[in-house]
């Protein structure tokens, strides 16, 4: 148990293939606990058929980890993320249209990059396929409510599930990011193994070069992307997560109104699916960074529901200083390019205008198109921005990272983020400030974006 608990790799299991070995190990214990978990749950609380369902797979993992235990890694991998689909699938056909159950596709769809090796790649490949095959019948037989599922609970059941399974959901995906970050040690160790070869063959030292320059330098793009992972999570989780937590305690706290209980839940609802989003934005990111091969996703962005989105996304965070947020955007204006990156860019923009601005002031957001680009200003009227701190504002610099005016933290990220995604994109971004005055952030788009390769935007 010591050692299946240990985070240190022993000399057995430092190659990249046994570390992969290991987080698959580790994924099916995960699986196995939060079936047995919510199995046992559901069982007291009576809520059939769901509690045979996570039973009957906890089960199956189990099924799995003997696989692994008989050195059958594959075997376990497949039987692994297929029940993973098929339990997804099957639970959604259950819950039907009342529960967004498909939030666990985003931790499921990191699952593979983590566990296959290079040699199991046409099995990974195949269950991918698998994968989309089932995304299309969700959405096809249980979006369509094809099955015309019955409401077969009450409807708080229903709202205690979707946010469990929405909580167990980011769970994970900090489960999965720890993980990737052990591999990447994994890959650290391969790394000083190999130049320890390398000094002791002299003679193979020139041809041998070139393959120790480019695995440097996939190590460095490797650790590059770790920190922008753990920092993104970071940036753009904490608000969120802070805010269902203490929603969550204010419920729990039976100190509340009727109405004041369905007042929480709407906003419940409305953080979670702020959070559900966020997730996507991440799972996106992430797929950007490993591959150095993901292509946008092109299509017609209407720039006023964006921002009018956006403006959803953030509301709970404005009301608590009460703050009104004012928007001036033709609805004639629109982009052709990835709504992802756009989205990303306004929603760290606007939420760096709330952070620092004080309470009862306006944040506002003014788009007009001149000449083939999209002029997007984002204005508040808060603390502002010394001089010194703007020549750092665009880099990886972690001290111009200041504290908003409720002592709102934030990590220095964002804004980084904001320049590379533009840069990729063909944009750009500038800011004017007041100190304690005001401060403008000036954005420029295509309105057809020209993006650049993914290795470029990845590698900065």
């Amino acid at each position: 148990m010591n050692r299946f608990l240990s985070l240190k790799i022993s000399d057995n299991s430092s190659s990249i293939e046994a570390k992969r070995n290991f987080i698959a190990r580790v994924t099916i214990a995960l699986c196995f606990f939060l079936c047995v978990g919510f199995g046992s749950v559901f069982f007291i609380q009576s809520i059939y058929p769901l509690n045979i369902l996570f039973l009957f797979f906890a089960g199956i993992y189990v099924v799995a980890w003997t696989m692994a235990v008989m050195n059958n890694p594959l075997g376990a991998k497949v039987v692994l993320y297929s029940s993973m689909l098929a339990q997804v699938f099957f639970m959604s056909i259950v819950l039907g249209v009342f529960v967004q159950v498909k939030v666990f596709y985003i931790p499921i769809a990191i699952v593979p990059l983590l566990i296959f090796t290079k040699q199991e790649k046409y099995p990974m490949y195949a269950l991918l396929i698998l994968t989309g095959i089932n995304i299309v019948m969700i959405n096809t037989f249980v979006e369509n409510n094809i099955f015309q599922t019955e409401k077969i609970y009450s409807t708080d059941t229903y709202n205690y599930i979707n946010n469990a399974f929405d909580i167990t959901s980011m769970l994970c995906m900090l489960i999965l990011a720890f993980l990737f970050l052990q591999l990447t040690e994994a890959g650290e160790i391969q790394l000083v193994k190999a130049n320890e070869a390398l000094s002791n063959q002299k003679e193979l030292e020139r041809k041998s070069n070139f393959l120790l320059k480019k695995a440097k330098e996939d190590q460095e793009r490797a650790n590059v992307m770790k920190d922008f992972l753990f920092r993104i999570i970071s940036h753009d989780l904490r608000s969120p997560i802070n805010t269902i937590h203490g929603l969550t305690e204010l419920l729990l706290s039976h100190r509340l109104t009727n109405d004041e209980r369905i007042l929480i839940t709407e906003q419940l609802k409305k953080s979670t699916d702020s959070t559900n989003q966020l997730l996507d934005n991440l799972l996106s990111w992430s797929a950007f960074q490993i591959n150095n091969s993901t292509k946008p996703i092109i299509d017609t962005i209407v720039v006023k529901d964006l921002v009018k989105d956006i403006f959803k996304q953030l509301e709970v965070k404005a009301v608590q200083k009460n703050i009104q947020l004012v928007e001036n955007v033709g609805i004639d204006l629109s982009i052709y390019g990835d709504a992802h990156m756009v989205e990303i860019i306004i929603r760290n923009l606007l939420s760096n205008a709330i952070k620092f601005s004080f309470k009862e002031q306006r944040v506002s957001i003014h788009a007009e198109k001149i000449d083939e680009n999209i002029i997007l200003q984002i204005k508040d009227q808060g603390i502002g921005i010394p001089k010194e701190i703007i020549e750092r504002l665009f880099t990886n610099d972690k001290t111009v990272s200041r504290e908003g005016t409720f002592n709102e933290k934030g990590t220095g990220i964002g804004l980084l983020l904001c320049k590379n995604l533009l840069e990729n994109c063909g944009g750009t971004i500038d800011v004017n400030s007041i100190p304690n005055q005001q401060t403008i952030f000036t954005v420029k788009i295509p309105t057809n974006t020209p993006y650049k390769s993914q290795h470029t935007a990845a590698s900065r």
